[in-house]
């Protein structure tokens, strides 16, 4: 695994749990909105260029001498949020005539957002964020170490 490897795999799962996070935020925010049916993401396969290339195009180098630099190592496409699926459960009734979304009964299906259960999903995420920074922050230590190799006193 080369280092461009490492940072790809990180930052990879640092923008799934950015998007997982930005997800169960948009439900707690909508769990009081009437007829809101929760947000569930999906990981999957990533599709989109591995760092290096990113890296590549921002630094104007040709792609083809990136890879030839990385010795035609093959990057792994990481993990992504692949689809957002809908929960079909239903809310809660609530009895509110004349409201907007009312049945002919005067019933409201509430939001099925439960809070705590998005909650306990956030810490996950915030979890398994934290722990791909410290994969990027290991990798920036070993990068510098490895730069101080031959100089004096280092």
């Amino acid at each position: 695994m080369t280092f461009f490897d490492l940072l790809n795999t990180a930052s990879n799962g640092l923008e799934a749990q950015r998007e997982r996070m930005e997800i169960v935020s948009k439900n707690i925010a909508n769990s009081s909105t009437p007829g809101y049916k929760r947000q569930i993401p999906v990981f999957g396969q990533k599709a989109a260029n591995p760092f290096s290339i990113v890296m590549a195009r921002q630094l104007g180098i040709k792609e083809e001498n990136l890879m030839d630099f990385l010795n035609g190592n093959e990057v792994g496409r990481g993990i992504a949020v692949s689809q957002v699926l809908e929960d079909q459960t239903p809310g809660a009734k609530v009895h509110i005539p004349g409201h907007p979304k009312a049945d002919a009964n005067g019933d409201v299906e509430m939001s099925n957002v439960d809070t705590l259960t998005e909650m306990v999903e956030m810490m996950y995420a915030v979890r398994n964020y934290k722990a791909n920074l410290s994969i990027v922050e290991m990798a920036k230590a070993a990068a510098k170490e490895t730069l101080t190799i031959g100089k004096p006193g280092g």
